[in-house]
């Protein structure tokens, strides 16, 4: 029998075109919310909204990709994601990966405000990186980027228990040398400062604004805040004493970026095509049938037009088994058994899942968990699932199931978003004689049953906080169960957890990422989770955009975007 996936309740994307067309003029029509006159502005949407611009709580894409724009921090990401130099032009880490000195620039100044005085701006000091990290630290701001600093900076439970006024770990050498002290060693720790909680902030803008600082940021990036009318435009100005432009290069070529928040994709992907938008940041079911072919090839009709940037983007999508012993839902489970966690696996065809459903945008997950993309990825090293339904039987009649009989039904706990696919890999199980039942859930509900351990099997996905294998491996660590941290599997395996504590000591990263090899292959061998794809990104552009690239992270700077005519 030959499957066919389609959305039967989707209307045809000519039609959809017509309909929205007069809609579309209208949006144009309106005009911009500031005269453009003869500037380059670069235009976009955020259909997600936007609910603020302070570093301190930019958890979502939206505010990651502005706040981006606005601040800097000591170091960044480059499009391979290696950590370069941003305020801080160079740094020392001790030979026993607990001090990070940084040598941070002298030419580097805030953006003009009111709120320096009479100057309008100041130099930025490592006084001021103390304060941005402390200000992420304190329980009072309650910033969502607190972890990245829980239990790596010396002093900082001192300082949270309200018994230290300051965080011993954050060193004011003198005006331009700041120090980090770690606890304990801990590798990745660059790749987290280039994180927006990473950015600094000046002090005076934080008190004047207060709680309005998150709609008047003032940041030392390329473009400064200019103009939000909440829900429905932002505007940022060109930096014109931006510092930080690479040697031979003044930044940024725009003179503003424009952003609309048109909540639906369809919509902006309507608005891009006539024209009034620059950037497409993604790739939506509305509209995927008629950009791509199903081998994820771009159509002639928009290839021949457009430009458009599709790379690795650091996410994983998956299955979860809960394998915790000591949870009563797992006592006589038929998912307890390795060898049905192993055929679940070998049943799933992730090419075609990517081809049908995903129209190439993807990459089947056959390899560890960590994903394409990320430095330390080795197919070669890392053997995974592929699909093999008769072995997959096989381990069924060894699991005493022969052909599924005596199997119950299995559920699993999903949400209606991915409804696609969640049908194909019923029809998947079914093939081999297991029957599934498909419980969709609200994603807040979802994640609640999961991190208390309350279904044994659900849909999930990570997303890289940053660059580093080590934040996929951390769920898989015994002393990261759930709820208080992010093994939801409750996965325990003794060599495992030694590897882990060891590749935290190793700072060479080719030594590092052969101990990840190991931990990946231990972990499918017991086979805590089927793998499904790695994500892609996709970015589409109007022609005469140049200098926009993407990296794995799906990280947005514009600083050295140039818009022709």
């Amino acid at each position: 029998m030959v499957l066919k996936y389609s959305n039967i309740h989707r209307f045809p994307i000519s039609l959809c075109i017509t309909l929205l067309f007069f809609q579309s003029m209208w949006i144009s029509c309106r005009g911009p919310v500031d005269k453009e006159d003869n500037r380059t502005v670069f235009r976009m949407n955020l259909d997600e909204g936007l609910q603020t611009l302070d570093p301190a709580f930019a958890r979502s894409r939206a505010p990651i990709w502005m706040t981006a724009q606005i601040f800097n921090g000591l170091v960044k990401l480059d499009p391979q994601l290696k950590v370069t130099p941003s305020i801080a032009e160079s740094w020392n880490i001790s030979d026993d990966g607990l001090s990070y000195i940084f040598h941070l620039r002298k030419d580097v100044s805030f953006h003009k405000d009111p709120c320096f005085g009479v100057d309008s701006t100041r130099r930025v000091t490592a006084q001021d990186v103390a304060y941005s990290f402390t200000r992420i630290c304190d329980p009072q701001t309650a910033s969502t980027g607190r972890w990245i600093f829980n239990g790596k900076i010396q002093g900082l439970d001192a300082f949270t228990e309200g018994t230290s006024p300051i965080v011993e770990g954050f060193h004011v050498i003198d005006d331009s040398t700041f120090e980090i002290k770690l606890t304990q060693p801990f590798p990745p720790f660059l790749g987290l400062l280039a994180m927006p909680y990473g950015y600094v902030v000046p002090r005076e803008a934080v008190e004047a604004y207060g709680e309005d600082f998150r709609a008047h940021p003032i940041g030392t990036g390329p473009f400064k805040f200019y103009r939000w009318n909440e829900g429905q435009h932002l505007v940022l100005h060109k930096n014109a004493q931006y510092s930080l432009s690479p040697a031979g290069q003044t930044l940024p070529h725009l003179d503003a970026i424009s952003v609309k928040f048109i909540p639906s994709r369809l919509s902006a992907f309507i608005e891009f095509v006539n024209g009034n938008l620059d950037f497409i940041g993604d790739l939506d079911n509305s509209y995927k049938d008629e950009v791509l072919a199903l081998d994820g090839s771009i159509k002639p009709k928009y290839g021949d037009q457009y430009q458009f940037l599709l790379a690795p983007q650091l996410n994983t999508e998956y299955l979860g088994f809960q394998l915790d012993p000591a949870n009563p839902i797992t006592e006589d489970h038929p998912l307890s058994d390795v060898r049905v966690r192993r055929a679940l696996n070998l049943a799933i065809d992730r090419q075609k899942l990517v081809s049908y459903l995903l129209n190439g945008m993807g990459y089947p997950a056959e390899a560890g968990f960590i994903p394409k993309g990320m430095p330390g990825y080795d197919p070669q090293s890392v053997q995974g699932f592929s699909y093999n339904p008769t072995e997959a039987k096989q381990l069924l009649v060894e699991a005493g199931y022969p052909g599924g009989n005596g199997l119950p039904e299995l559920v699993l706990n999903s949400t209606s978003k991915y409804a696609g696919i969640s049908e194909f890999i019923q029809k998947s199980f079914e093939n081999i004689g297991v029957n599934v039942n498909i419980q969709n859930l609200q994603g807040g509900a979802l994640r609640k049953e999961v991190y208390g351990g309350k279904v044994n099997f659900w849909r999930a996905s990570w997303i890289a906080d940053y660059p580093d294998g080590e934040n996929y491996l951390s769920l898989f660590y015994t002393d990261n169960f759930a709820p208080g941290g992010p093994n939801t599997t409750h996965f325990s395996d003794s060599r495992f957890d030694a590897l882990y504590r060891e590749a935290l000591t190793i700072t060479d990263d080719s030594t590092r990422y052969g101990l990840y090899h190991e931990m990946e292959n231990r972990m499918i061998e017991q086979a805590p989770v089927l793998l499904l794809y790695y994500d892609r990104s996709f970015r589409m552009l109007q022609p005469g955009i140049e200098g926009l690239t993407s990296n794995p992270m799906n990280h947005l700077y514009l600083e050295a975007v140039k818009k022709g005519n």
